[in-house]
């Protein structure tokens, strides 16, 4: 599970920092609202690899990862895959975010902001469609971040394994020229 590092102020004025460990950005967030805390800065930890995350998936696991795997298949029903294509299926697209879906995301992206939605309401509709549960989270973190004020750009520089440097700054130069143009 990620941790995050957080700022946020109580009802009296008072900061608070903190690190926990949560779910998704999002689930964080709500936490802190729920309990009267207005998050000021919620930013991911940088991951280290270790044992833990290494973990082998057990029998009592199984359930939950054939659900997962129910969710992902594409390009026959569920009825064709075998068990065994399930998982291997499963296993492979989970554990990384591959080019295509870099390419599938910034095509449904581009399309949805020439149709004039909003950051919030493309990433939301996109979200609404990705299949690679990774992938998913990340971007689920992202909306959470420009729901919270923050620039698209911002968030994406998180995850920068996923969005290369030169995607990041054409967000950047994209989200920066809208504001200069809507100002003059």
């Amino acid at each position: 599970m990620p941790t995050y590092s957080y700022k946020a102020v109580n009802t009296k004025g008072e900061v608070f920092k903190n690190k926990v460990e949560s779910g998704s950005k999002r689930i964080l967030v709500k936490m802190l609202k729920d309990n009267n805390y207005t998050p000021i800065e919620v930013v991911q930890v940088a991951k280290s690899i270790s044992a833990k995350s290494k973990k082998r998936r057990n029998i009592s696991q199984l359930q939950e990862l054939m659900s997962n795997v129910n969710s992902t298949s594409i390009a026959r029903e569920q009825n064709d895959l075998t068990f065994k294509e399930r998982i291997s299926k499963y296993m492979i697209g989970a554990n990384r975010i591959s080019k295509r879906d870099l390419v599938v995301f910034t095509e449904n992206f581009y399309l949805l902001k020439k149709a004039n939605f909003n950051n919030i309401h493309a990433l939301s509709t996109i979200i609404k469609s990705t299949e690679n549960p990774l992938f998913k989270g990340i971007l689920e973190d992202i909306l959470v971040g420009v729901e919270s004020g923050e620039n698209m750009y911002t968030t994406m520089e998180y995850y920068d394994n996923v969005f290369p440097y030169l995607y990041t700054n054409m967000i950047r130069v994209g989200e920066l020229s809208r504001v200069a143009y809507n100002i003059a």
